[in-house]
């Protein structure tokens, strides 16, 4: 009878407390505070949000905007001629061979290759080994102190050694360059005939090549901008032909440069690097909002660093 009776209040208790929760409901309550030094903390957070969100992160950051690469080619062409001249430091060179250094140089002679990938080359200064021909001769002792040898048993056939300009053929011979380091006897090679002196011609203060500094080339730079459309493309071509002037503003839309305001504009000396040689990065920067004008807002610049 007990055990009825309590089984029936617990049965009685649950039914009240699903009813109690059916019938019941929960709200804050909400205290206002006069403190002006809380209220104003608390408007200065909420104004610190709004603008950090509408002015830096959506107009300044324009985090609203996408980012993509682009697509880009460079066509170059350079232009001008130069003329070499031994000039008043004319060294001991047969009159034959005068005219292979006393010439005039186009554009087929200096650029060489005279096509490469998104590169030029200009030549400035050349080492002539004139008459050249396969077979046998001695081998450079300056370049090669190995092959300086006193009889034939100091050279062994078929022998490399290293930056050997070819392999000995067993044999103790003079040099053929007395003059330069005298009567002495060296190994002799099979090679193209004699073998280089890389010795330049007019010394290590002018280059061979003069004038090279008003050579111009011709940049081409195309862009377009696929992920946004084919719509989104160009190139640096401006509206008229024109030469770049790093001092004139109003040229600096123009794809025409001059070599030697090239390597001024890098921080370089030309006369330098015309004889010993350099590399010159020609940086083309294309940063381009799509939110304008793509035209008349998405242009290039450009910027020059001496590399070597």
């Amino acid at each position: 009878m007990a055990r009825e009776v309590f089984i029936k209040g617990l049965q009685h208790k649950a039914i009240e407390s699903i009813i109690n929760h059916v019938i019941e409901y929960e709200t804050p309550k909400v205290v206002t505070v006069h403190n002006p030094s809380i209220g104003l903390l608390r408007r200065s957070l909420q104004l610190g949000v709004v603008l950090y969100v509408g002015l830096y992160q959506l107009w300044y950051a324009q985090g609203y905007q996408e980012f993509a690469d682009m697509e880009s080619s460079v066509t170059t062409k350079v232009k001008g001629y130069s003329q070499s001249s031994l000039g008043s430091k004319r060294p001991p060179i047969p009159s034959a061979q005068s005219m292979m250094y006393e010439r005039v140089w186009d554009e087929a002679d200096y650029v060489v290759p005279p096509a490469e990938n998104g590169a030029f080359f200009v030549t400035t200064n050349v080492v002539i080994t004139p008459n050249q021909t396969m077979g046998h001769c001695p081998e450079d002792p300056g370049e090669v102190p190995e092959s300086i040898c006193t009889d034939s048993n100091n050279c062994m056939a078929n022998k490399h050694l290293i930056k050997s300009h070819g392999p000995q053929t067993g044999r103790c011979i003079p040099t053929d360059r007395p003059a330069k380091y005298g009567n002495i006897t060296v190994c002799e090679i099979q090679s193209w005939c004699p073998v280089e002196d890389d010795r330049l011609v007019l010394g290590n203060d002018t280059s061979l090549i003069t004038g090279s500094e008003n050579h111009t080339v011709f940049i081409k730079n195309s862009i377009r901008f696929s992920y946004f459309g084919d719509r989104f493309h160009r190139n640096n071509m401006p509206d008229h032909v024109c030469i770049y002037n790093f001092t004139d503003p109003d040229s600096w839309m123009c794809n025409i440069f001059k070599l030697g305001d090239i390597v001024a504009a890098a921080g370089g000396d030309y006369l330098t690097l015309s004889i010993s040689g350099g590399v010159v990065a020609v940086h083309i920067q294309w940063i381009c909002n799509l939110d304008f004008n793509f035209i008349e807002n998405c242009l290039p610049k450009y910027n020059f660093r001496l590399l070597d």
